[in-house]
């Protein structure tokens, strides 16, 4: 595929702009593609060949992204007033660096009051989830592994074993001789190459197995004439009043993100405009266009509201001796119901990749104000100091390491609305603010009592991330909500067809639309959703 392009002429016209590359973005360009669309889509992180990934994530130049410190990776790390958000960054979005997991949430999602009444969801998504399934290859985890055994005795410790299951995932799983004609797609797509378990899923697939959206979706949207500029940032989202006579109804101004050299803007018009850029990209740029350059003064007073977290937190287990490698596989292997509304699954990096153990603390308890859970840490610390230095020092954490991943459906939330952050340099971004009446939780206790007995098995040490442990502040790698579906400007963002409340031709297609926690990985219904958007969408005359 190709690498990036230059500014797209400013007398271009296009069909469709298409912000984003992720789960939403990405169908929304190959289904819009496929039928005869002109479109252009705008990516800010870089493209990456699987050669590209970093070996480890201690080049952390190649694996965070960062560009105040020149570093263009696949993660950013978001910390916020009420929430630490892990999301991604390049051509393929957060698929580069996401876990592979691939499942259907249960009838709780569809029931969520935020959307119940406007629709039978299930009934309208059954099909765009078997579309989503056959388009990014989901499969069966076929080998269990160390952290596996030991997660299955915790569920039968819970009473729980029966709800244990290997994860369905998003990898080429085939013979490991040479690489193979494409296995999905009759022939028509890329070359793939088959899983090796490195466990390096995370860090970006250098070995040709991972079902990223640059080898499908992306794929087929450039073969079928999709213009992808990455490193392009979308700064404005202007109408043009009155639409033009060639049909144009909106200017849209982006920046290079990657270039040292001034924050000059390049323009294209087109007739529609998809945001797909993840939520806090889609928030920020909304909250941008409506509050401060005010180019998008009609945009519902509902944007911001009901963002959810999939209520998670994130937790780990380090093993005291090495004899055990907990680094094999692919990213997250198996998954159990702790009860009725939790879920947790063991995740693994690559031998080597270490980098996020600067994220981890010995896991504590709750504990009244900050103070006193920095005084429980420290006492850990000062008790064990032999286990902190493995937490934070020793060599092998990846290898000796196994993360827990806890997920539950119940409906917390917050609302993001535009301020300034540490994260942001103090520039203005977004800022969080607590809803009271159903506050995200740092600590979920039976994730702590899962952990709890997983580093028992296993002769670890117990650990939750540094802003869970030390600040009181959740973690989520699956950051959903913000646009709210409604019936008009009132009640929500977009309509049933997501399409932007007093803005014709302007749709939100990615995470912002996800209406409740759907306890389980959201990536399947980010593309279901946008599959179901698209079909809504007629051919181009």
């Amino acid at each position: 595929m190709a690498m990036r392009q230059g500014p797209a002429a400013e007398d271009d016209l296009f069909d469709f702009v298409v912000i984003g590359s992720g789960f939403g973005g990405s169908v929304s360009a190959m289904r819009l593609a496929e039928k005869g669309y002109r479109l252009l889509v705008l990516e800010r992180g870089k493209w990456y060949r699987p050669e590209d990934f970093p070996k480890t994530n201690w080049s952390f130049w190649k694996y965070l992204w960062l560009p105040a410190l020149r570093c263009f990776g696949i993660l950013q790390i978001s910390l916020l007033r009420d929430e630490m958000i892990l999301h991604g960054s390049g051509v393929g979005g957060g698929s580069l660096g996401y876990a592979c997991v691939l499942m259907e949430p249960d009838d709780r999602l569809f029931e969520a009051p935020a959307w119940r009444d406007l629709a039978d969801w299930k009934a309208l998504l059954e099909p765009h989830y078997r579309t989503a399934k056959r388009m990014l290859g989901v499969a069966q985890n076929p080998r269990l592994w160390p952290a596996d055994e030991v997660l299955r005795g915790v569920a039968a410790d819970l009473g729980r074993a029966s709800t244990f299951a290997p994860t369905p995932v998003g990898v080429f799983f085939g013979e490991l001789d040479q690489p193979e004609r494409d296995p999905y797609f009759d022939g028509d797509g890329p070359l793939r190459s088959p899983c090796t378990h490195c466990g390096g899923c995370m860090v970006g697939c250098r070995y040709n197995a991972k079902n990223t959206l640059d080898k499908n979706y992306l794929y087929f949207a450039q073969k079928w004439g999709a213009q992808i500029l990455s490193e392009s940032q979308a700064e404005i989202i202007r109408p043009l009043l009155p639409a033009r006579e060639d049909g144009a109804r909106y200017e849209i101004g982006y920046r290079t993100t990657t270039s040292p050299w001034g924050r000059g803007l390049h323009h294209v018009r087109s007739r529609n405009v998809i945001v797909a850029a993840g939520v806090l990209g889609t928030l920020d740029l909304l909250f941008r266009c409506r509050d401060s350059l005010q180019s998008l003064p009609a945009l519902s007073p509902r944007l911001g509201q009901e963002v959810r977290t999939n209520s998670e937190a994130l937790l780990g287990s380090t093993a005291r001796r090495g004899e055990v490698d907990y680094s094999k596989g692919v990213a997250i292997t198996s998954i159990f119901e702790a009860d009725e509304e939790t879920r947790i699954e063991p995740v693994r990096y690559p031998d080597g990749s270490s980098l996020m153990r600067l994220l981890s603390a010995p896991l504590v308890e709750a504990s009244s104000g900050i103070l006193g859970r920095v005084l429980k840490v420290v006492g850990r610390v000062l008790r064990n100091p032999i286990d902190a230095m493995r937490i934070w020092v020793l060599p092998g954490w990846a290898h000796r390491g196994t993360i827990l991943l806890v997920m539950q459906t119940s409906d917390t939330r917050m609302r993001l609305r535009p301020g300034r952050s540490l994260m942001t340099f103090f520039r203005r971004g977004l800022t969080s603010a607590r809803d009271e009446q159903r506050p995200i939780q740092a600590e979920v206790p039976i994730g702590h009592k899962v952990t709890r007995l997983f580093s028992e098995r296993t002769n670890g040490v117990p650990q939750g991330a540094f802003n869970e442990s030390l600040l009181n502040i959740p973690s989520t790698a699956h950051i959903l909500g913000g646009c709210p579906i409604g019936r008009n400007a009132q009640e929500g963002v977009v309509d049933t067809k997501f399409e932007v409340f007093n803005y014709p031709g302007l749709y939100v297609v990615d995470g912002s639309v996800v209406p409740a926690n759907p306890g389980v990985n959201p990536s399947l219904t980010i593309t279901a959703l946008a599959e179901y958007a698209m079909s809504r969408i007629p051919p181009r005359p």
